[in-house]
């Protein structure tokens, strides 16, 4: 099984606080060579140390032992002073002093982890999906018309709640958050709103996949029929049927073939049963979805996933004609 989001950004910190450590050591023995006497002050030190560990572990008094470490500090550093030397050459110099390139400070994730999370998370999902996506805050609610149709609610008010819950699911997600489907014609912000979940989950250092539905089968088709498949096609299938969320967006503009709509019942049935969650987005409604796919995996759909639908007018038209009347301004 692959490595997961968290797994790598922990790596990445462990590297940085060895490679510092390490430059730390090579700087320390090269001034030991320059300044032999500070290499017994660092032994000495070390041994008074060890007498101040036996002594209380004896339930001795310590305190003359750490004046005497206190002392032997002094000297030490005096004598790096009159070498011109400044103390903190010797230290290392992590590239997060904060935690020290730990991840945590006083048992609290540190901004540096956060931060390489989100990293990780980008480079591990479809830069193309991920190239517009501005987050939660970036989803642009004037695009849809805040007036009310048909005595109901307007279509601003709709996708305002279903942003809300969206955002709330990808903050509270964990095991159990269950699946969510996303209908709608195209433009309405699917795509937008299952990245910004993806990106979201991802930074907590769960496990995201994020697949088109024709991509997905054919990762399954190649593995089943193909000689070329390699074990980058085989850790992918692993990685769809095991990731904590799994992102299948465009289902309903595959190819549709007895085969494909296996792997889509695979998919979905393997991932219900284990519990792991999933968020699908079609640009289908029901009655499409009804059509298109057999009864066991409409069946699931249904019963299992939670449904929004997506309304208002295509944001891509929006925006394209925002910017031709700006351009000719």
């Amino acid at each position: 099984m692959g490595q997961n989001t968290y797994q790598t950004a922990v790596e990445t910190l462990a590297r940085r606080r060895s490679h510092a450590e390490a430059q730390a050591a090579r700087r320390r023995e090269e001034l030991y060579q320059n300044l032999p006497e500070l290499r017994r002050f660092d032994a000495r030190a070390a041994a008074l140390c060890r007498q101040m560990t036996a002594a209380i572990l004896e339930g001795e008094p310590s305190a003359e032992y750490q004046q005497a470490l206190q002392a032997l500090q002094g000297e030490r550093l005096a004598a790096l002073q009159a070498a011109g030397v400044d103390e903190a050459q010797l230290r290392p110099r992590y590239t997060c002093p904060r935690c020290r390139d730990t991840g945590f400070v006083n048992g609290i994730r540190c901004s540096c982890l956060t931060t390489l999370l989100k990293e990780q998370a980008v480079s591990a999902l479809p830069a193309g999906v991920l190239a517009a996506c501005g987050g939660f805050e970036g989803f642009d609610l004037t695009y849809y018309s805040d007036t009310a149709e048909n005595g109901g609610r307007s279509p601003r008010d709709i996708m305002r709640t279903i942003a809300g819950r969206c955002r709330e699911y990808a903050a509270g997600f964990g095991p159990g958050s269950g699946n969510l489907l996303f209908l709608g014609r195209t433009g309405l912000g699917k795509t937008y709103l299952s990245a910004c979940i993806a990106l979201e989950v991802a930074s907590q250092g769960w496990r995201v996949q994020y697949y088109p539905a024709q991509a997905l089968i054919d990762c399954f088709e190649r593995v089943r029929f193909s000689r070329t498949a390699d074990e980058a096609d085989q850790e992918a299938v692993r990685e769809i049927l095991t990731c904590d969320l799994l992102v299948l967006d465009d289902l309903g503009a595959e190819f549709s073939t007895a085969f494909s709509q296996s792997v889509l019942y695979q998919v979905i049935n393997d991932r219900m049963v284990e519990g792991r969650s999933t968020i699908i987005s079609t640009n289908l409604e029901l009655s499409g979805l009804s059509k298109t796919y057999n009864e066991r995996i409409l069946s699931r759909l249904i019963g299992s996933y939670t449904m929004y639908g997506f309304v208002g007018r295509d944001i891509r038209q929006q925006k394209l004609v925002r910017s031709r009347q700006e351009a000719a301004l």
